[in-house]
């Protein structure tokens, strides 16, 4: 059979409606998007008789034999499997290239292999162990969502859900997130269980995202421009305990930081109201937004701005500090508190 390679997580339905492959290759670096393919995948290998599941982590030291004996041995209750191969990373070296081979060679066709792994480049897309396992089944790449097509997944997402948005709540929320597909995730999620009923508007947005009795990514950042800093500290100290995904956090954080380096330099060029027009800031933000654009220096703006991307980093395990250590630090110094160095928990007089 000709390789299947999928275009969009929006293809995966379609084919797996049509049957299960033998194989499905899910790579990508959005996590949303590639854990949403992969429960399509076990979803309806359950509904097609694929009754057992069977999860490898490939962590260094990973022994490559235990799945190659899984392709010759019989389960235990005579039913078909679904062998799911989580990888670190996109490169599985000589031995694991040899495993997965063999495996797809050795299968009966019985089972099911779902490999994800993080996005692949050129080089290993011409390596044995990739043209073997596409040849047997679909390869699914994710590709982030492009800014300019956020407006679209989203509302998609909407729709989905039963959440319906006018065009500026629609602009405003898209703004928010930036590309952030798992705050818009959550976000979407919110917005449904709140009101299914309602058609939302920017004011009722704003007034559901604000609220203080549920913190979000967006009243963090607010009060970081704010100059609230025991407000700030607060609200990051609850997202983290409510199990928040620091990344996030990164990119809102990120967002509002970038934003308002674009509109220090307008405030510089005395064309600050024109700029916040063009950045479309919201009526009810605009105070806030221009007070932080002339109260940041420039200096601290990029600086806050490089620790994010350690912060990220960090997260990614990259890095060895603490990213909710660094987050806390970082939000206390933009909201005007003095901050130890880098890597360092800043506590300051909030304890």
């Amino acid at each position: 059979a000709a390789p299947v390679r999928l275009r969009r997580p929006e293809d995966l339905p379609a084919q797996l409606a049509g049957g299960l492959a033998p194989v499905y290759l899910i790579s990508g670096d959005e996590p949303l998007l590639v854990q949403e393919a992969a429960d399509a995948v076990r979803t309806a290998a359950r509904s097609q008789g694929v009754d057992e599941r069977e999860l490898f982590h490939v962590d260094p030291g990973f022994d490559w034999q235990a799945l190659l004996q899984s392709a010759g041995s019989m389960s235990l209750f005579a039913s078909r499997r679904l062998l799911e191969l989580r990888m670190r990373s996109a490169a599985p070296g000589k031995e694991g290239g040899a495993a997965l081979t063999g495996w797809v060679e050795a299968s009966t066709g019985d089972d099911v292999l779902l490999v994800l792994m993080p996005r692949l480049d050129a080089r290993s897309q011409k390596a044995k162990w990739y043209t073997t396992l596409e040849r047997a089944g679909v390869h699914l790449p994710v590709w982030p969502v492009e800014l300019g097509e956020m407006p679209r997944w989203l509302s998609a997402r909407c729709r989905s859900a039963g959440v319906r948005l006018d065009d500026d709540a629609l602009a405003l929320l898209t703004s928010r997130l930036e590309g952030n597909l798992l705050a818009a995730a959550q976000t979407v999620t919110r917005l449904g269980l709140a009101g299914r009923e309602q058609v939302w508007t920017v004011d009722a947005l704003l007034d559901e995202l604000d609220d203080d009795s549920r913190y979000t990514p967006f009243e963090l950042a607010d009060r970081m421009l704010a100059a609230d800093a025991e407000h700030a500290h607060r609200i990051l100290a609850t997202l983290r305990a409510e199990g928040a995904e620091p990344l996030a956090l990164v990119a809102v954080l990120a967002r509002e930081l970038r934003q308002v380096r674009v509109l220090r330099a307008a405030h510089e060029r005395n064309r600050l109201e024109l700029a916040m027009k063009e950045a479309r800031v919201f009526p009810r933000r605009q105070n806030l937004v221009k007070a932080a654009t002339r109260r940041l220096p420039l200096a601290l703006v990029e600086g806050a701005l490089r620790d994010l991307a350690v912060v990220d980093q960090a997260v990614k395990g990259m890095s060895s500090i603490d990213p909710w250590d660094e987050l806390d630090r970082l939000v206390l110094r933009v909201a005007g508190v003095k901050t130890t160095p880098l890597g360092v928990r800043a506590r300051s007089w909030l304890g």
